[in-house]
């Protein structure tokens, strides 16, 4: 490997999203602020402050959900370099054990969808791959 290929490799920007999942196997979504008909999965960047990738799924939750999650029970689904998402590297998590009320002062729709309505989003094809990890180990949802 070069000292180029090496140089690049170290200046990888990470971002993180959040499969939060309600009793009814349904995904909360939260819209983009230019347009609340399309979804993705809660999340965003790594910012320079967060100390794990843990704290920065938790800061991102909070920031446009307003829950509160416990990353002790949060299980990593899906890492990949993301080619279509400016040459980030995004990790998944998915989350059930979450407390508190939706409420965001982030200009943007939060509800609660199917995996369906969150395939039609421009983040669409990472989110099927997103269902199709939870599929693959045994998670049903809609």
């Amino acid at each position: 490997m070069t000292e180029d290929e090496k140089q690049k490799i170290g200046q990888i920007k990470h971002s993180v999203t959040a499969i939060i999942l309600n009793d009814k196997n349904q995904v909360l979504g939260v819209s983009r602020k230019d347009d609340h008909e399309d979804f993705g999965l809660v999340g965003g960047k790594v910012d320079k402050g967060d100390i794990s990738l843990e704290t920065a799924i938790a800061r991102e939750v909070m920031e446009e959900t307003g829950l509160t999650i416990n990353t002790d029970t949060m299980v990593q689904i899906l890492s990949m370099h993301k080619v279509m998402s400016n040459g980030y590297m995004g990790h998944t998590y998915v989350i059930r054990d979450w407390s508190g009320e939706i409420n965001t002062n982030e200009p943007h729709v939060v509800k609660w969808l199917t995996f369906a309505d969150m395939e039609k989003g421009s983040f669409g094809d990472w989110n099927r791959i997103a269902k199709e990890s939870l599929q693959s180990i045994g998670v049903n949802v809609i």
